[in-house]
């Protein structure tokens, strides 16, 4: 079993030069009143850019290397790479897997990156950059990553992807076809696009028969209509149905246990994916040897 904590936050976006600090406090005053000592395999999950709000107007101060280890000084005293280190100390305080976002930079500029922090760790475990940049991205020197990847955490194959690459179901079966059974989506997708997001999740966990757990900011003190998230963080399981969802303007953990046992039954009993999976790692997706 895995017990995933899906965080929907307002960000405090970049115009505040305080604004990391600030998303940090939110982070952990939302995920304050849950008792994690009972908790054995838990996922934290944060939105897209959580701790600038989606993309700052000058995305280079912002910027961090995500690929840096950090020393047991810094993991105590954050100074430089903020969001790794605070990443890195939510996964020991909570003792869970911290999926957390944000501005990567590379040689080439930036990409869109979400982050694998593990308790105890000095850094990232994996990562993965966003393979479908949103426009506007584009025009501030993001680079696209290259291709999903999977991280395990007990039996449990999880894959990573990052908003705008909902629309792509490639992705999503490129991620299946190496054997993930949990897809995680890390998004700041907007309320007038909400009917899609709902739609693209459920088509998404149904197509590929697949657990997807999605994250999404919400704005409720943003004036314009235009650039308000939908909210709408949702657990969904893998006939498309909602195991539990938060609303499209409240600040809130959405929790949901997720187990292999109905993925494997589903995908016996309706074995859609033998045509397209190979059938190893179809097998070794649904073992049932699950440790957690």
């Amino acid at each position: 079993m895995l017990d995933l904590f899906l965080v929907q936050l307002e960000s405090i976006l970049g115009k505040d030069p305080d604004c990391k600090a600030k998303n940090f406090g939110k982070v952990r005053e939302l995920l304050r009143d849950i008792d994690f000592s009972s908790v054995k395999n838990g996922v934290i999950l944060l939105p897209e850019m959580f701790a600038t709000g989606y993309l700052p107007k000058d995305c280079a101060p912002f910027a961090e290397d995500f690929s840096k280890r950090l020393s047991s000084a810094e993991k105590e005293s954050p100074k430089k790479n903020e969001t790794v280190e605070f990443l890195q100390q939510l996964a020991d305080e909570t003792r869970c897997t911290v999926l957390g976002a944000g501005i990567h930079k590379v040689a080439e500029g930036f990409t869109n990156h979400s982050g694998i922090f593990t308790p105890d760790g000095r850094g990232q475990v994996a990562g993965y950059d966003k393979c479908h940049p949103f426009f506007p991205e584009l025009s501030r020197k993001f680079i696209a990553g290259g291709s999903i990847n999977l991280f395990k955490i007990c039996n449990w194959k999880i894959a990573s992807v990052i908003c705008y690459d909902l629309r792509f179901p490639e992705l999503f079966r490129d991620a299946v076809k190496k054997g993930a059974n949990l897809i995680t989506v890390q998004a700041a997708w907007p309320l007038v696009r909400r009917e899609h997001w709902e739609t693209l999740l459920k088509a998404r966990a149904i197509e590929n028969q697949v657990y997807i757990a999605a994250v999404n900011g919400v704005s409720p003190s943003e004036a314009d209509s235009s650039k308000k998230l939908a909210g709408t963080s949702m657990i969904i399981d893998p006939l498309g149905n909602i195991i539990s969802a938060g609303d499209s303007n409240s600040e809130a953990v959405v929790r949901g246990s997720i187990t292999l046992e109905p993925l494997q039954k589903y995908r016996q009993d309706f074995p859609v994916l033998q045509g397209i999976v190979d059938q190893q790692i179809l097998a070794d997706s649904m073992s049932s040897q699950d440790a957690t």
